[in-house]
């Protein structure tokens, strides 16, 4: 398991153990001063400690390797469970604020909440502010989105329960309607919250791009890489924080199959250098533009087989090594190499012979002598 998923599993499970004593106090002391905003923190807290079991199970499912159905990896499952925290917020969020309203409007049902019920609200916000801030600090380390969205749950439950403090001290003003004013604030939080969490989430699950920064990050570094004449077509998307993309990088037409090839690792190593976050980047090199025209391309083995047929019927094939074809939109360049001396009439005549060939404009020999 790798160190990212490592720290995600500790801090899931931190988190946890903290929820399960929170939502459980200030349950007992809600139902106890009869606080509806206290038991509607504590339902918030119940929702964090959910969210914390899908958040552990998605990433033991997310860590494993990609295998023959998974070629991309398992990390979808991670921002699935993302969807199902912010589900999970917003449900929570609207079950509160339905529950409120139906209590304002019996207002025989207001209470005077105490001290008691303050004191624990104050804890909670202290308590879930410093979870917080461990579980964003883990997340944004290791660009982890589901522990991120999980940190913004915490900060949420420390929000509510600073909007709880602020309606129970209005309670001991005098202004018992102030309890149940902060349970519904609190439940306009959750379910605000909860949308920009599955909107995001719905993003990456449709392969929305990367942000513009990084792209233009991406679309520069390759640009300004040796070798590289121009670039297009640069498509990215992301699965569970790791950013997956392809590109196509035009090039000198004649330089060889390896020299293109080292272009385009030299371009992959670039990129990552400044992106962290990239999983894969596939470089297609191209001799030319085809982002606007792309015609279609001649038979190259049936072109090099003329060719041999050709160099057979005037010349023994023994002093044919190999032939280069450069496909270009405006015809096929020929390079030949020979590897013995080949009287010049012989050649010319091979020459106009390839010429005639469809497609081809240009034939040259290259030998050793």
């Amino acid at each position: 398991m790798s160190e990212r998923d490592y720290v995600a599993r500790r801090v899931t499970v931190v988190g946890a153990l903290v929820n399960i004593i929170l939502a459980g106090i200030k349950a007992v002391i809600g139902v106890v001063t009869s606080s509806a905003s206290l038991i509607a923190d504590a339902v918030h807290s119940f929702a964090d400690l959910i969210s914390d079991f899908v958040v552990y199970v998605a990433i033991l499912l997310g860590s494993r390797e990609a295998d023959e159905n998974h070629q991309y990896g398992h990390r979808r499952y991670e921002t699935i469970a993302t969807m199902i925290v912010g589900l999970l917020i917003i449900l929570t969020g609207l079950g509160l604020g339905w529950e409120i309203v139906q209590r304002i409007q019996e207002s025989d049902t207001w209470a005077n909440p105490g001290r008691t019920a303050l004191i624990v609200a104050g804890i909670s916000i202290v308590t879930k502010e410093i979870l917080f801030q461990y579980t964003n600090k883990a997340g944004i380390k290791h660009n982890h989105q589901l522990i991120q969205a999980n940190a913004v749950h915490h900060r949420t439950d420390a929000l509510s329960s600073l909007v709880v403090f602020a309606g129970l001290l209005v309670s001991e003003l005098g202004y018992s309607v102030g309890d149940l004013a902060a349970a519904l604030i609190v439940s306009f939080m959750l379910t605000r919250i909860g949308m920009k969490i599955v909107y995001e989430s719905l993003l990456e699950i449709s392969e929305a791009g990367v942000d513009s920064e990084t792209y233009n990050l991406i679309e520069k570094t390759i640009r300004e890489t040796d070798g590289v004449v121009d670039m297009h077509l640069l498509r990215t998307k992301t699965i569970g924080g790791e950013i997956f993309a392809e590109t196509h990088a035009q090039v000198n037409p004649y330089l060889s199959v390896t020299q293109g090839h080292e272009i385009a690792h030299r371009i992959i190593k670039r990129v990552g250098n400044v992106v962290p976050d990239l999983k894969e980047l596939t470089v297609h090199i191209d001799p030319e533009d085809d982002e606007h025209v792309n015609p279609e391309l001649p038979d190259c083995s049936d072109v090099e087989a003329k060719i041999k047929q050709i160099w057979s019927s005037n010349h023994n094939p023994a002093d044919l090594e190999f032939i280069t074809l450069h496909v270009l939109y405006d015809g096929i360049e020929v390079d030949i190499r020979i590897n013995s001396d080949v009287p010049q009439t012989n050649l010319e005549e091979i020459r106009s012979q390839i010429i005639s060939i469809e497609n081809i404009n240009k034939v040259q020999f290259l030998s050793l002598r």
